[in-house]
């Protein structure tokens, strides 16, 4: 720089004013000196300004050249102060030198700031979504093609003017947004809603930015398509998820990791288990924690097979409700990939069948109940058999002794006993359902009389029964042993509810048209979940092997049989009282009186005995053959039909009902195809129900239930023979069924 100083040597001297300005002016006009020699002539010497005659030239000069809009200042120094740094001049041509080349600079500026323009304005226009720019006092400065496409205006008619597409109760909105531009935020995708010229509302997403710290520039996307597609798709799952809640069972979906966690569970799981939604969802091992202890090991090793192997899980196992039961579940579920997007996730459902397994557990249960019956049903048909010979030989005997001998008082305990073990087979014929229930009007205050006997020896020391009778009370109809299984139950139930001691009363009183029988206890009572299951089956709050949670459930089977009401009211610490309303009858209660039994009459005829057991078999032949009957006994119905064949006519058939190779009704069928009038006297351990209807439909047919007395025997051969058949039981009082205890 300093050589090119000394070349500008020697200092220029001031030429007149006119002067001067003519060297400003020319060098403008021509602009032929190239750029770098007008730049050269910046760096000036100070000395030549420090002259006093150069001082008035230097006050004259205010603008020396500019490029683009911005000035080089070339400001003057105050009086009396030299001026630095500013401005070295050979000559003064030079300056004007400068100034032309700085206009020629700013002329071709100026053309490149058009063509940008030009290139600007088409790029907008050409940009897909409508572009508008707001001056600092929010009126249109830019409106591209695509805003009048969207909006209906033309640029002309809004730009300078405020934004026509901001309705009235949209202003406030539209404020707080351009503040926020305001303050240098720029605005992302902020969904909007904004007016058209026809009226119209159009969806919009907005985009922002501030402009040189005054005014914005915004972008409007037309989102109408999207946002009618995001409703039908939210429509669409909210129908689906209307479907899947509305369904009876638990969807759910679980990513298949360590944790299996879960990302969704339908509502339902509330009604099923009690739980939370959230708690599936917070707590990873929340599902292992509600398994049954039985079921945990089984079911986590079933998961892992599933999560390791085909993908597919379907077990059934128990899960913990809130309260504290457990709620049977089907769990069902397939591991699906949603093509590498995501984890793979188990998606299955959750069935509730705790109903179905109860009635499972009640069809095993009656299953079992069954095989026992027909089993008890076997033993008691084969000691009705042993009971009939014991208790017939006793009666033989007693016959050929002295009443008031030692033998006879042995024989009468022999018989008192056969009569107790009888009883005790009419029990296990109950048991195994071979008694059918017959109603009858029976007296409730007997039947709790009878029952509070028995609970006598059956309640501790620290329990006191208690009974309310009604003085009078009309008889209902039910089954005898039925209705004593009913109270028996009832008083049972109430006495395990008093663990700690207490009264047990039982109350009969008429109300209306009914009967109420109402037993009342002390005991810890039930809370609402446990009322609300008292009557189903199977259900139970007594420690395992101390109840079967079949008591409650037996009597709302019978009273329900017979048209009556059951209600329970219970409080914990309060107590349980049980109502049952019975229909009233108008028949008068009373006990059939015990027919008089008529000495054995002598017997004339020839009677075919058919019995398996010997003991049985020569029994009869014994009691008949000493009232004077000619008796032929066999073992079996082939002996028996070639007997008939051979010997002379049979006036009756007495037979057992089950026999091997053929039955006693196969047997009447064959003989009464040669002898259709043939008397029939069935026998049997097992109850009447044994036989079909239409057997003793027959006139000339009767039936007799072991264990038989003697004298019963011979009674039921002279009524059939008499033609006084066509009744169950040979005319002889039906034995009474003693009551199953549950």
């Amino acid at each position: 720089m300093t050589g090119l100083r000394n070349r500008l040597e020697p200092a220029a001297r001031v030429v007149p004013d006119l002067g001067l300005w003519a060297c400003l002016v020319l060098p403008w006009i021509t602009g032929v000196v190239p750029f770098w020699v007008h730049l050269a002539y910046i760096f000036v010497a100070l000395s030549a300004f420090d002259r006093p005659e150069n001082r008035r030239v230097a006050a004259r000069v205010a603008v020396v050249a500019g490029v683009g809009g911005t000035a080089l200042l070339v400001v003057p120094a105050d009086a009396g102060a030299p001026i630095q740094d500013l401005l070295e001049i050979p000559a003064l041509g030079a300056l004007a030198l400068l100034f032309a080349a700085f206009a020629r600079r700013r002329t071709r500026t100026e053309q490149d700031i058009l063509r940008d323009r030009t290139r600007l304005a088409r790029l907008i226009d050409g940009i897909p979504l409508a572009v508008i720019a707001f001056d600092g006092e929010a009126r249109v400065a830019t409106w591209n093609s695509c805003a009048e496409l969207l909006f209906g205006w033309r640029a002309e008619e809004v730009i300078g003017r405020s934004n026509p597409i901001v309705t009235a109760d949209q202003r406030d909105e539209s404020n707080e947004l351009f503040a926020r531009i305001a303050t240098g935020e720029r605005l992302r995708g902020v969904e909007v809603t904004r007016r058209a010229r026809d009226g119209s509302t159009l969806e919009l997403a907005l985009y922002s930015a501030p402009i040189g710290g005054e005014g914005a520039l915004v972008l409007y996307d037309d989102i109408r398509e999207r946002k009618r597609a995001e409703r039908e798709r939210d429509q669409a799952q909210h129908r689906f998820r209307e479907l899947i809640e509305a369904l009876p069972l638990v969807t759910y979906i679980d990513h298949v990791d360590e944790h299996a966690t879960n990302v969704y569970t339908s509502p339902q799981v509330v009604d099923l288990l009690g739980w939370r939604l959230g708690d599936w969802q917070d707590d990873p091992h929340f599902f292992e924690k509600l398994l049954h202890p039985d079921d945990r090991e089984r079911v986590m090793g079933e998961v892992v097979q599933a999560n390791e192997g085909t993908g597919l899980f379907d077990s059934e196992y128990r899960l913990r409700h809130q309260d504290g039961h457990y709620v049977w579940v089907r769990d069902r579920s397939a591991i699906l990939d949603d093509g590498g997007s995501e984890e793979p996730s188990a998606r299955g459902f959750l069935l509730d069948i705790t109903q179905q397994k109860r009635l499972e557990a009640q069809l095993l249960q009656s299953q079992k109940m069954d095989a026992l019956g027909q089993f008890a049903g076997g033993i008691a048909h084969d000691f009705n058999n042993l009971l009939t010979g014991i208790g017939g030989y006793a009666d033989l005997a007693a016959g050929a002794t002295e009443p008031e001998s030692v033998v006879a008082r042995c024989l009468d305990g022999i018989r008192t006993a056969a009569g107790e073990a009888a009883s005790l087979t009419s029990r296990l014929l109950a048991f195994s359902r071979r008694n059918v229930p017959e109603r009858a009007l029976v007296d409730v205050n007997a039947i709790v009389r009878e029952a509070a006997s028995l609970l006598e020896r059956l309640v501790r020391a620290d329990l006191r029964v208690n009974l309310e009778l009604a003085p009078t009370l009309p008889a209902v109809a039910a089954d005898l042993a039925q209705l004593k299984q009913v109270v028996l139950n009832l008083a049972l139930n109430a006495r395990d509810a008093m663990t700690d001691g207490g009264t047990l009363t039982i109350e009969t009183s008429h109300v209306a048209d009914s009967v109420v029988l109402r037993v009342r206890d002390t005991g810890v009572g039930m809370d609402a979940a446990t009322r609300s299951r008292a009557l189903e089956p199977f259900f139970t709050t007594k420690p395992e092997g101390q109840g079967t949670g079949l008591g409650l459930s037996v009597v709302y089977g019978v009273i329900d049989a017979l048209g009556g009401r059951l209600s329970i009211d219970s409080a914990v610490g309060l107590g349980t009282i049980v109502e049952i309303a019975l229909p009233a009858s108008e028949g008068i209660v009373g006990e059939a009186d015990e027919p008089e039994r008529a000495a054995p009459a002598g017997g004339a005829g020839r009677v075919l005995v058919v019995e398996d057991r010997d003991v049985v078999r020569n029994l009869a032949r014994d009691v008949l053959e000493s009232s004077g009957f000619d008796v032929v006994a066999v073992a079996g119905g082939r002996e028996a039909l070639a007997a008939f064949a051979a010997d002379a006519p049979f006036n009756l058939l007495l037979t057992d009902v089950v026999m091997p190779e053929m039955s006693g009704p196969e047997l009447a069928h064959q003989l009464r195809g040669d002898r259709p009038a043939l008397p029939v006297l069935y026998m049997s351990g097992y109850t009447d129900d044994v036989l079909d209807p239409h057997e003793l439909s027959h006139e000339a047919t009767a039936f007799l239930r072991k264990p038989f007395g003697n004298a019963d025997l011979i009674a039921a051969v002279h009524s059939v023979l008499d033609g006084r058949g066509n009744h169950a039981n040979g005319g002889l009082p039906a034995p009474r069924a003693e009551p199953r205890y549950v």
